[in-house]
């Protein structure tokens, strides 16, 4: 009868101190604490695409509006600084799509991978914009 105690200590100092089981509760946040990194994320995400397209648009507009013949207009060029800006946002979010999703965070991953295809084609929309522009 002893030795069967022995052995039920073991096995249940094993359960207590088995490092494979704390390393596979600790790899993984919490629901609670995915959920609110991407309602902060998100707010974040919106914030800053918001802020890019007004920006954008404002630059479109003052651009192509001065009211000169085409012919008189100078030509600007392509504007290397806003095809970095634009770019920029997508790159972040496809960066932050890619580390929440190895953090094994899916509502973060999932919600920073929707503002990435967001972000994506506001890019590309202002950069035809851009393009057009110049």
């Amino acid at each position: 009868m002893a030795r069967f105690a022995g052995i039920r200590k073991k096995i249940a100092n094993r359960r207590t101190y088995d490092e494979s089981a704390t390393t596979a509760r600790s790899d993984r946040p919490s629901r609670l604490t995915d959920i609110v990194i991407a309602l902060l994320l998100a707010t974040a995400d919106a914030l800053a695409i918001s802020g890019i397209a007004l920006i954008m648009t404002l630059a479109g507009m003052v651009a192509a509006g001065d009211g000169m013949p085409d012919g008189q207009r100078p030509h600007a060029g392509i504007s290397f600084s806003g095809l970095a800006l634009v770019w920029m946002i997508p790159a972040a979010l496809a960066i932050s799509t890619f580390v929440h999703a190895s953090l094994r965070m899916p509502v973060t991953a999932v919600v920073q991978g929707l503002f990435f295809i967001v972000g994506l084609a506001l890019a590309l929309a202002e950069t035809n914009m851009l393009l057009a522009v110049a």
